[in-house]
């Protein structure tokens, strides 16, 4: 029916402005790129039942014309909701990249042990 015509419209809209959207987070300031950030980090952390232990927002290298903003963070989860934690920063903080991450469990010995993970996570500047 017209809904079915009218869904793939809707999604390329959302994807567009999604795209301007990011364009536009480029050209934030620094103080304001983290804080959209951060609060991005926490509504993807409470809504996948991922504890964001903590957020550190540091400079990193002039790479060519960029310069990085790192984020070191740390999570704690199970398995499945760190694995979806993942895909919904992908989808909604698609300018970021998780440069490193290491995962370990919280809980030995236990079936399915909540997990630790540490990601420094880079967002690219103009320099």
């Amino acid at each position: 029916g017209v809904l079915a015509m009218e869904l793939p419209v809707l999604k390329e809209e959302v994807e567009r402005l999604g795209r301007k959207l990011h364009g536009d987070m480029a050209n934030l300031p620094d103080k304001q790129l983290e804080s959209f950030i951060i609060g991005r980090l926490q509504g993807i952390s409470w809504r996948n039942q991922v504890e964001l232990v903590s957020v550190k927002p540091r400079r990193g290298q002039v790479v060519q014309i960029f310069r990085e903003i790192l984020f070191d963070v740390e999570i704690t989860g199970d398995y499945f909701d760190l694995f979806t934690w993942l895909q919904s920063l992908a989808k909604e903080l698609g300018f970021v990249v998780v440069k490193q991450y290491v995962i370990r469990p919280l809980d030995s010995g236990k079936e399915s042990p909540r997990l630790s993970a540490n990601l420094t996570i880079v967002s690219y500047r103009k320099a």
